[in-house]
């Protein structure tokens, strides 16, 4: 009798722990297959650029591949709601930037990045540049703001609606211009539309433009960035030439909600070491974004969306 009583409480104990998995369990079995990276815009961006030089340096330490999926459409939200909607179970996660905060607040998704659980700020952005083909005959962002005033709405500029670009618009409008927005999606296509002479005037990363306008090809307006960039000294900030805007973003990495903490917590570990002690990986953002390593652990990384947002949600869209 007492045989068979030891027997069944064995028997429970073990259904128990197959049944709910401790939390060590759970991170020695994760990740069990590629981890899914979700990259809301197309192939060729700055943020398909990131997820895809990171996933290189995460793989070895990972232990599985980490293809990216690019799904595009709507400023981002398609590919963010794709990754909310996914099995928290570690296999899939998401690369957003702040643009996801411009989602939330002009109304284009009914979620934010709360609904999530938050691995890191993977890098931030030296700052997006103003450009228009050579040939335009603005030679500097005052002289545009003023065209646009004296024709409105005949100017068009690019924006990714509901994402920072549209943000940046809605700020450079607010200040006093008047551009007509055209949306013509993501960083490669905004290229692709300017240096086509579809657009007059385009937002885009400095990494992505510096090579056509050191060629001659664009010409370099204003710069987003707080201060002037060594990378392209010749072009001064929004701020310089008298108007108060300024932006740039971070990159950061979310889970579906529910998905397990030191599953979390064992991916921003594994990213810090790629960001922060990865000469190599420092020399590739370095050469091709002209960015300098940035990470920022969970806890600091919420704190730094929280007031990411309150300047979002004071702009009026």
């Amino acid at each position: 009798m007492k045989e068979q009583f030891l027997g069944m409480i064995a028997g429970i104990a073990a259904a128990i722990a197959v049944a709910a998995p401790d939390s060590a369990m759970a991170q020695d079995q994760w990740p069990d297959g590629p981890i899914q990276v979700i990259v809301p815009y197309g192939a060729g961006g700055d943020t398909d650029f990131h997820a895809r030089v990171q996933a290189k340096y995460l793989e070895p330490i990972l232990g599985v591949s980490m293809p990216v999926i690019n799904v595009t459409g709507a400023g981002g939200s398609i590919g963010a709601r794709q990754a909310k909607d996914a099995a928290p179970d570690g296999q899939t996660v998401l690369l957003f930037h702040t643009a996801m905060l411009v989602n939330t607040a002009s109304g284009l998704a009914d979620f934010s990045w709360r609904d999530f659980e938050l691995a890191g700020i993977s890098g931030r952005e030296p700052g997006g540049v103003l450009v228009a083909k050579a040939d335009a005959p603005w030679q500097n962002l005052s002289e545009l703001i003023e065209a646009t005033k004296a024709d409105p709405g005949s100017i068009d500029l690019t924006t990714n609606t509901g994402a920072t670009t549209y943000l940046v618009g809605a700020l450079l409008n607010n200040a006093g211009a008047a551009f007509n927005f055209v949306d013509v999606g993501g960083s490669a296509d905004r290229l692709t539309a300017v240096l086509g002479g579809n657009v007059d005037v385009s937002q885009n990363p400095l990494g992505q433009v510096k090579p056509y306008i050191d060629s001659g090809e664009l010409r370099g307006l204003a710069s987003l960035a707080e201060a002037r960039t060594e990378a392209l000294p010749d072009v001064p900030t929004i701020r310089e030439q008298g108007y108060d805007v300024a932006f740039q973003y971070s990159y950061f990495y979310l889970f579906p909600k529910g998905t397990p903490e030191d599953v979390v917590s064992k991916f921003a570990e594994a990213l810090e070491a790629v960001v922060s002690e990865t000469p190599e990986y420092a020399e590739e953002i370095r050469t091709t974004y002209f960015e300098e390593p940035y990470f920022r652990a969970p806890a600091e990384a919420s704190a730094e969306l929280e007031a990411a947002e309150q300047q979002i949600n004071a702009v009026e869209f």
